[in-house]
């Protein structure tokens, strides 16, 4: 089927198609360049290593940048159609990830222009840019790239009122979109509400990651106050966190101690450990220790008095533990 009988209609939808693809991921660079803070901490909470994430937020800006500009040119539309494939194709794995551990942390797609907490919508989202990537090295390997200012100066003033008229029924779609879930409540798990003050906290022993077992009562008996830091080997705030922690560790160690107690197998966690330093990680089985305490959500952090008591309510989130941690210091 040919659009005015001087192109096929595929080439016109082709042409769109690559102009709102670059266009997309023209806003997602240069976003992304201007929040470099919020790019490193959306790249530490997708999974990366905290050392490598200063130079993922650099380079990842940067093949976007890329894939945007060789999107507009014939001559690199095949290449720069399977760059945005892959890039996606990333994406999609991280965002599926993350949400089947239900991790909803900003995604910061595009800078501080638009960020949302992680959702089914983000990853339909990148889904459908993909299929766009997809069917731009589709069409272009069948027929060739086609040049777009060719394409567009040939265009009659009918053909113009339709391709913009279906380009204003696209952007008005998606203000809709954006409109509608900024209007819709953000869901965010409850915050866990942990034991009461001055009760007993629950004794454990649990495998340490150096060997041995670590008990309640060890951690206690250097007579110093015990923060207890509940951490999850897959979770990205967590991950993002741990470098902090080790610094806490050396920090106050003679003011308190800083326990974390993970799950898994050492295995599983070895890379963080490792990577980071950290003394004192107990692990247990699932979640057993941290549901006596209440823990329901990672990190979150209690402290634990000389006595044996919960000195504390749960601090859930970085922040959360952050300002706990600089009330106990004060504290003692």
């Amino acid at each position: 089927m040919f659009f005015g009988r001087r192109f096929p209609l595929m080439h016109l939808i082709t042409v769109l198609l690559r102009l709102g693809l670059s266009a997309v991921f023209g806003v997602a660079a240069i976003t992304k360049f201007i929040d470099q803070r919020g790019t490193r901490e959306a790249v530490k909470n997708f999974g990366s290593p905290p050392s490598l994430a200063p130079t993922l937020s650099i380079l990842l800006p940067i093949a976007e940048l890329a894939i945007a500009c060789g999107l507009l040119f014939a001559t690199t539309t095949s290449v720069s159609a399977v760059a945005a494939l892959l890039v996606l194709a990333l994406f999609v794995v991280a965002i599926g990830i993350n949400l089947a551990r239900g991790n909803t942390h900003d995604c910061h797609c595009f800078g501080q222009l638009y960020s949302r907490p992680l959702g089914w919508a983000t990853l339909v989202r990148n889904l459908m840019f993909a299929v766009f990537a997809g069917f731009i090295w589709w069409q272009s390997r069948i027929e060739g790239p086609a040049c777009i200012p060719n394409t567009l100066a040939h265009l009659s003033q009918a053909e113009w009122l339709m391709a913009s008229l279906a380009l204003l029924i696209a952007v008005a779609a998606v203000v809709y979109a954006q409109q509608r879930q900024k209007r819709l409540p953000v869901e965010t798990p409850p915050t866990p509400q942990g034991l009461p003050i001055d009760t007993v906290a629950p004794p454990f022993e649990l495998v340490a990651y150096e060997g041995g077992t670590r008990s309640l009562d060890q951690l206690l008996s250097h007579g110093k106050p015990l923060l207890l830091v509940f951490t999850n080997p897959n979770c990205g705030p967590c991950v993002a966190l741990f470098s902090e922690i080790k610094d806490w560790q050396q920090a106050h160690s003679e003011q308190l101690t800083i326990a974390l107690i993970s799950f898994g197998t050492i295995k599983e966690n070895f890379v963080n450990v490792a990577r980071n330093g950290l003394g004192q990680v107990l692990l247990e089985k699932k979640r057993e220790v941290a549901e006596t305490y209440g823990a329901t959500l990672t990190p979150t952090a209690v402290m634990v008095n000389t006595n044996g008591r919960i000195a504390s309510p749960l601090a859930a989130g970085a922040d959360g533990i952050r300002k706990l941690l600089t009330t106990v210091v004060v504290s003692y």
